[in-house]
């Protein structure tokens, strides 16, 4: 006689809920019979491996409807496809992870930098396309964010620029690294390349959108003093430390220009 489980047994060998076992019944992926005295399901070894097939599937991330394509199909094709699919899938989410390393340590770096008072540098302005520009930074929003993907969105910057002459503002951009782009295969109609070079750079904390003249001043006799001589304009990189929201806890990339001799 064949050894049987209760659906608690099962869940307990497995380490799968009792509710994920009953709902991969109702989709037909496990065929376990009925006690004819109490009408409780019983489970064989032929239905663990049914469920060992979908827990297997599941974390090659195949959905439900895929599993029952290929147990329903029997098709290798079918498996050759979905596997490559979701191979893609897979190297896709390691290069944003990737990417996405390379954005928490510079949110640590310029934690890091404001917290142990480092001062001015010089630094290379990373070769950068400007996806959307304009003077009115929600508007910019408003008309693009839709377009982005949340990776897309999560790997951008936002940039606003100022003359120094008169401390106005002069625009706001939403900006993507090349290297990003090129890595993710990004395209995008009517982008303009942002090619700053070698740049006088400092990281300061200040609230959201506020100009920090003081800070700039400091810049510009550093770069005086070490013989560079710098644009009529600096760009600002905002990076909320908490929340998009919180005005207050704001770290700023400073960028200013140094003038190609």
């Amino acid at each position: 006689m064949k050894q049987t489980y209760s659906i608690g047994e099962v869940s307990t060998m497995l380490r799968i809920g009792i509710d994920a076992i009953r709902f991969y019944e109702k989709k037909g992926l496990v065929h376990p019979q009925k006690d004819k005295n109490n009408k409780y399901r019983i489970y064989t070894m032929t239905n663990i491996l049914e469920l060992l097939d979908i827990i297997y599937y599941r974390e090659l991330d195949m959905s439900i409807s895929d599993i029952i394509e290929i147990i329903q199909s029997g098709s290798k094709e079918t498996m050759k496809i979905l596997l490559n699919e979701k191979k893609n899938n897979a190297l896709n989410r390691i290069r944003f992870e990737k990417q996405l390393v390379k954005k928490i340590e510079l949110i640590e770096s310029a934690y890091n930098t404001i917290e142990n008072h480092h001062g001015i540098s010089v630094k290379k302005f990373p070769k950068t396309w400007i996806l959307a520009h304009g003077n009115e930074k929600d508007e910019i929003m408003k008309s693009q964010i839709a377009d982005f993907t949340k990776e897309q969105f999560v790997m951008s910057c936002i940039y606003s620029t100022y003359h120094i002459a008169d401390n106005t503002r002069e625009d706001f951009c939403i900006t993507m690294e090349q290297s990003v782009m090129r890595e993710f295969n990004i395209t995008w109609k009517n982008c303009e390349k942002l090619d700053l070079g070698l740049c006088i750079y400092k990281v300061i904390q200040l609230r959201k959108e506020e100009v920090p003249i003081q800070e700039v001043d400091e810049m510009c006799l550093f770069a005086k003093k070490q013989g560079y001589k710098y644009e009529d304009i600096i760009y600002i990189h905002e990076i909320p430390l908490t929340a998009y929201t919180d005005d207050a806890n704001y770290v700023t990339e400073i960028y200013l220009p140094v003038k190609s001799n």
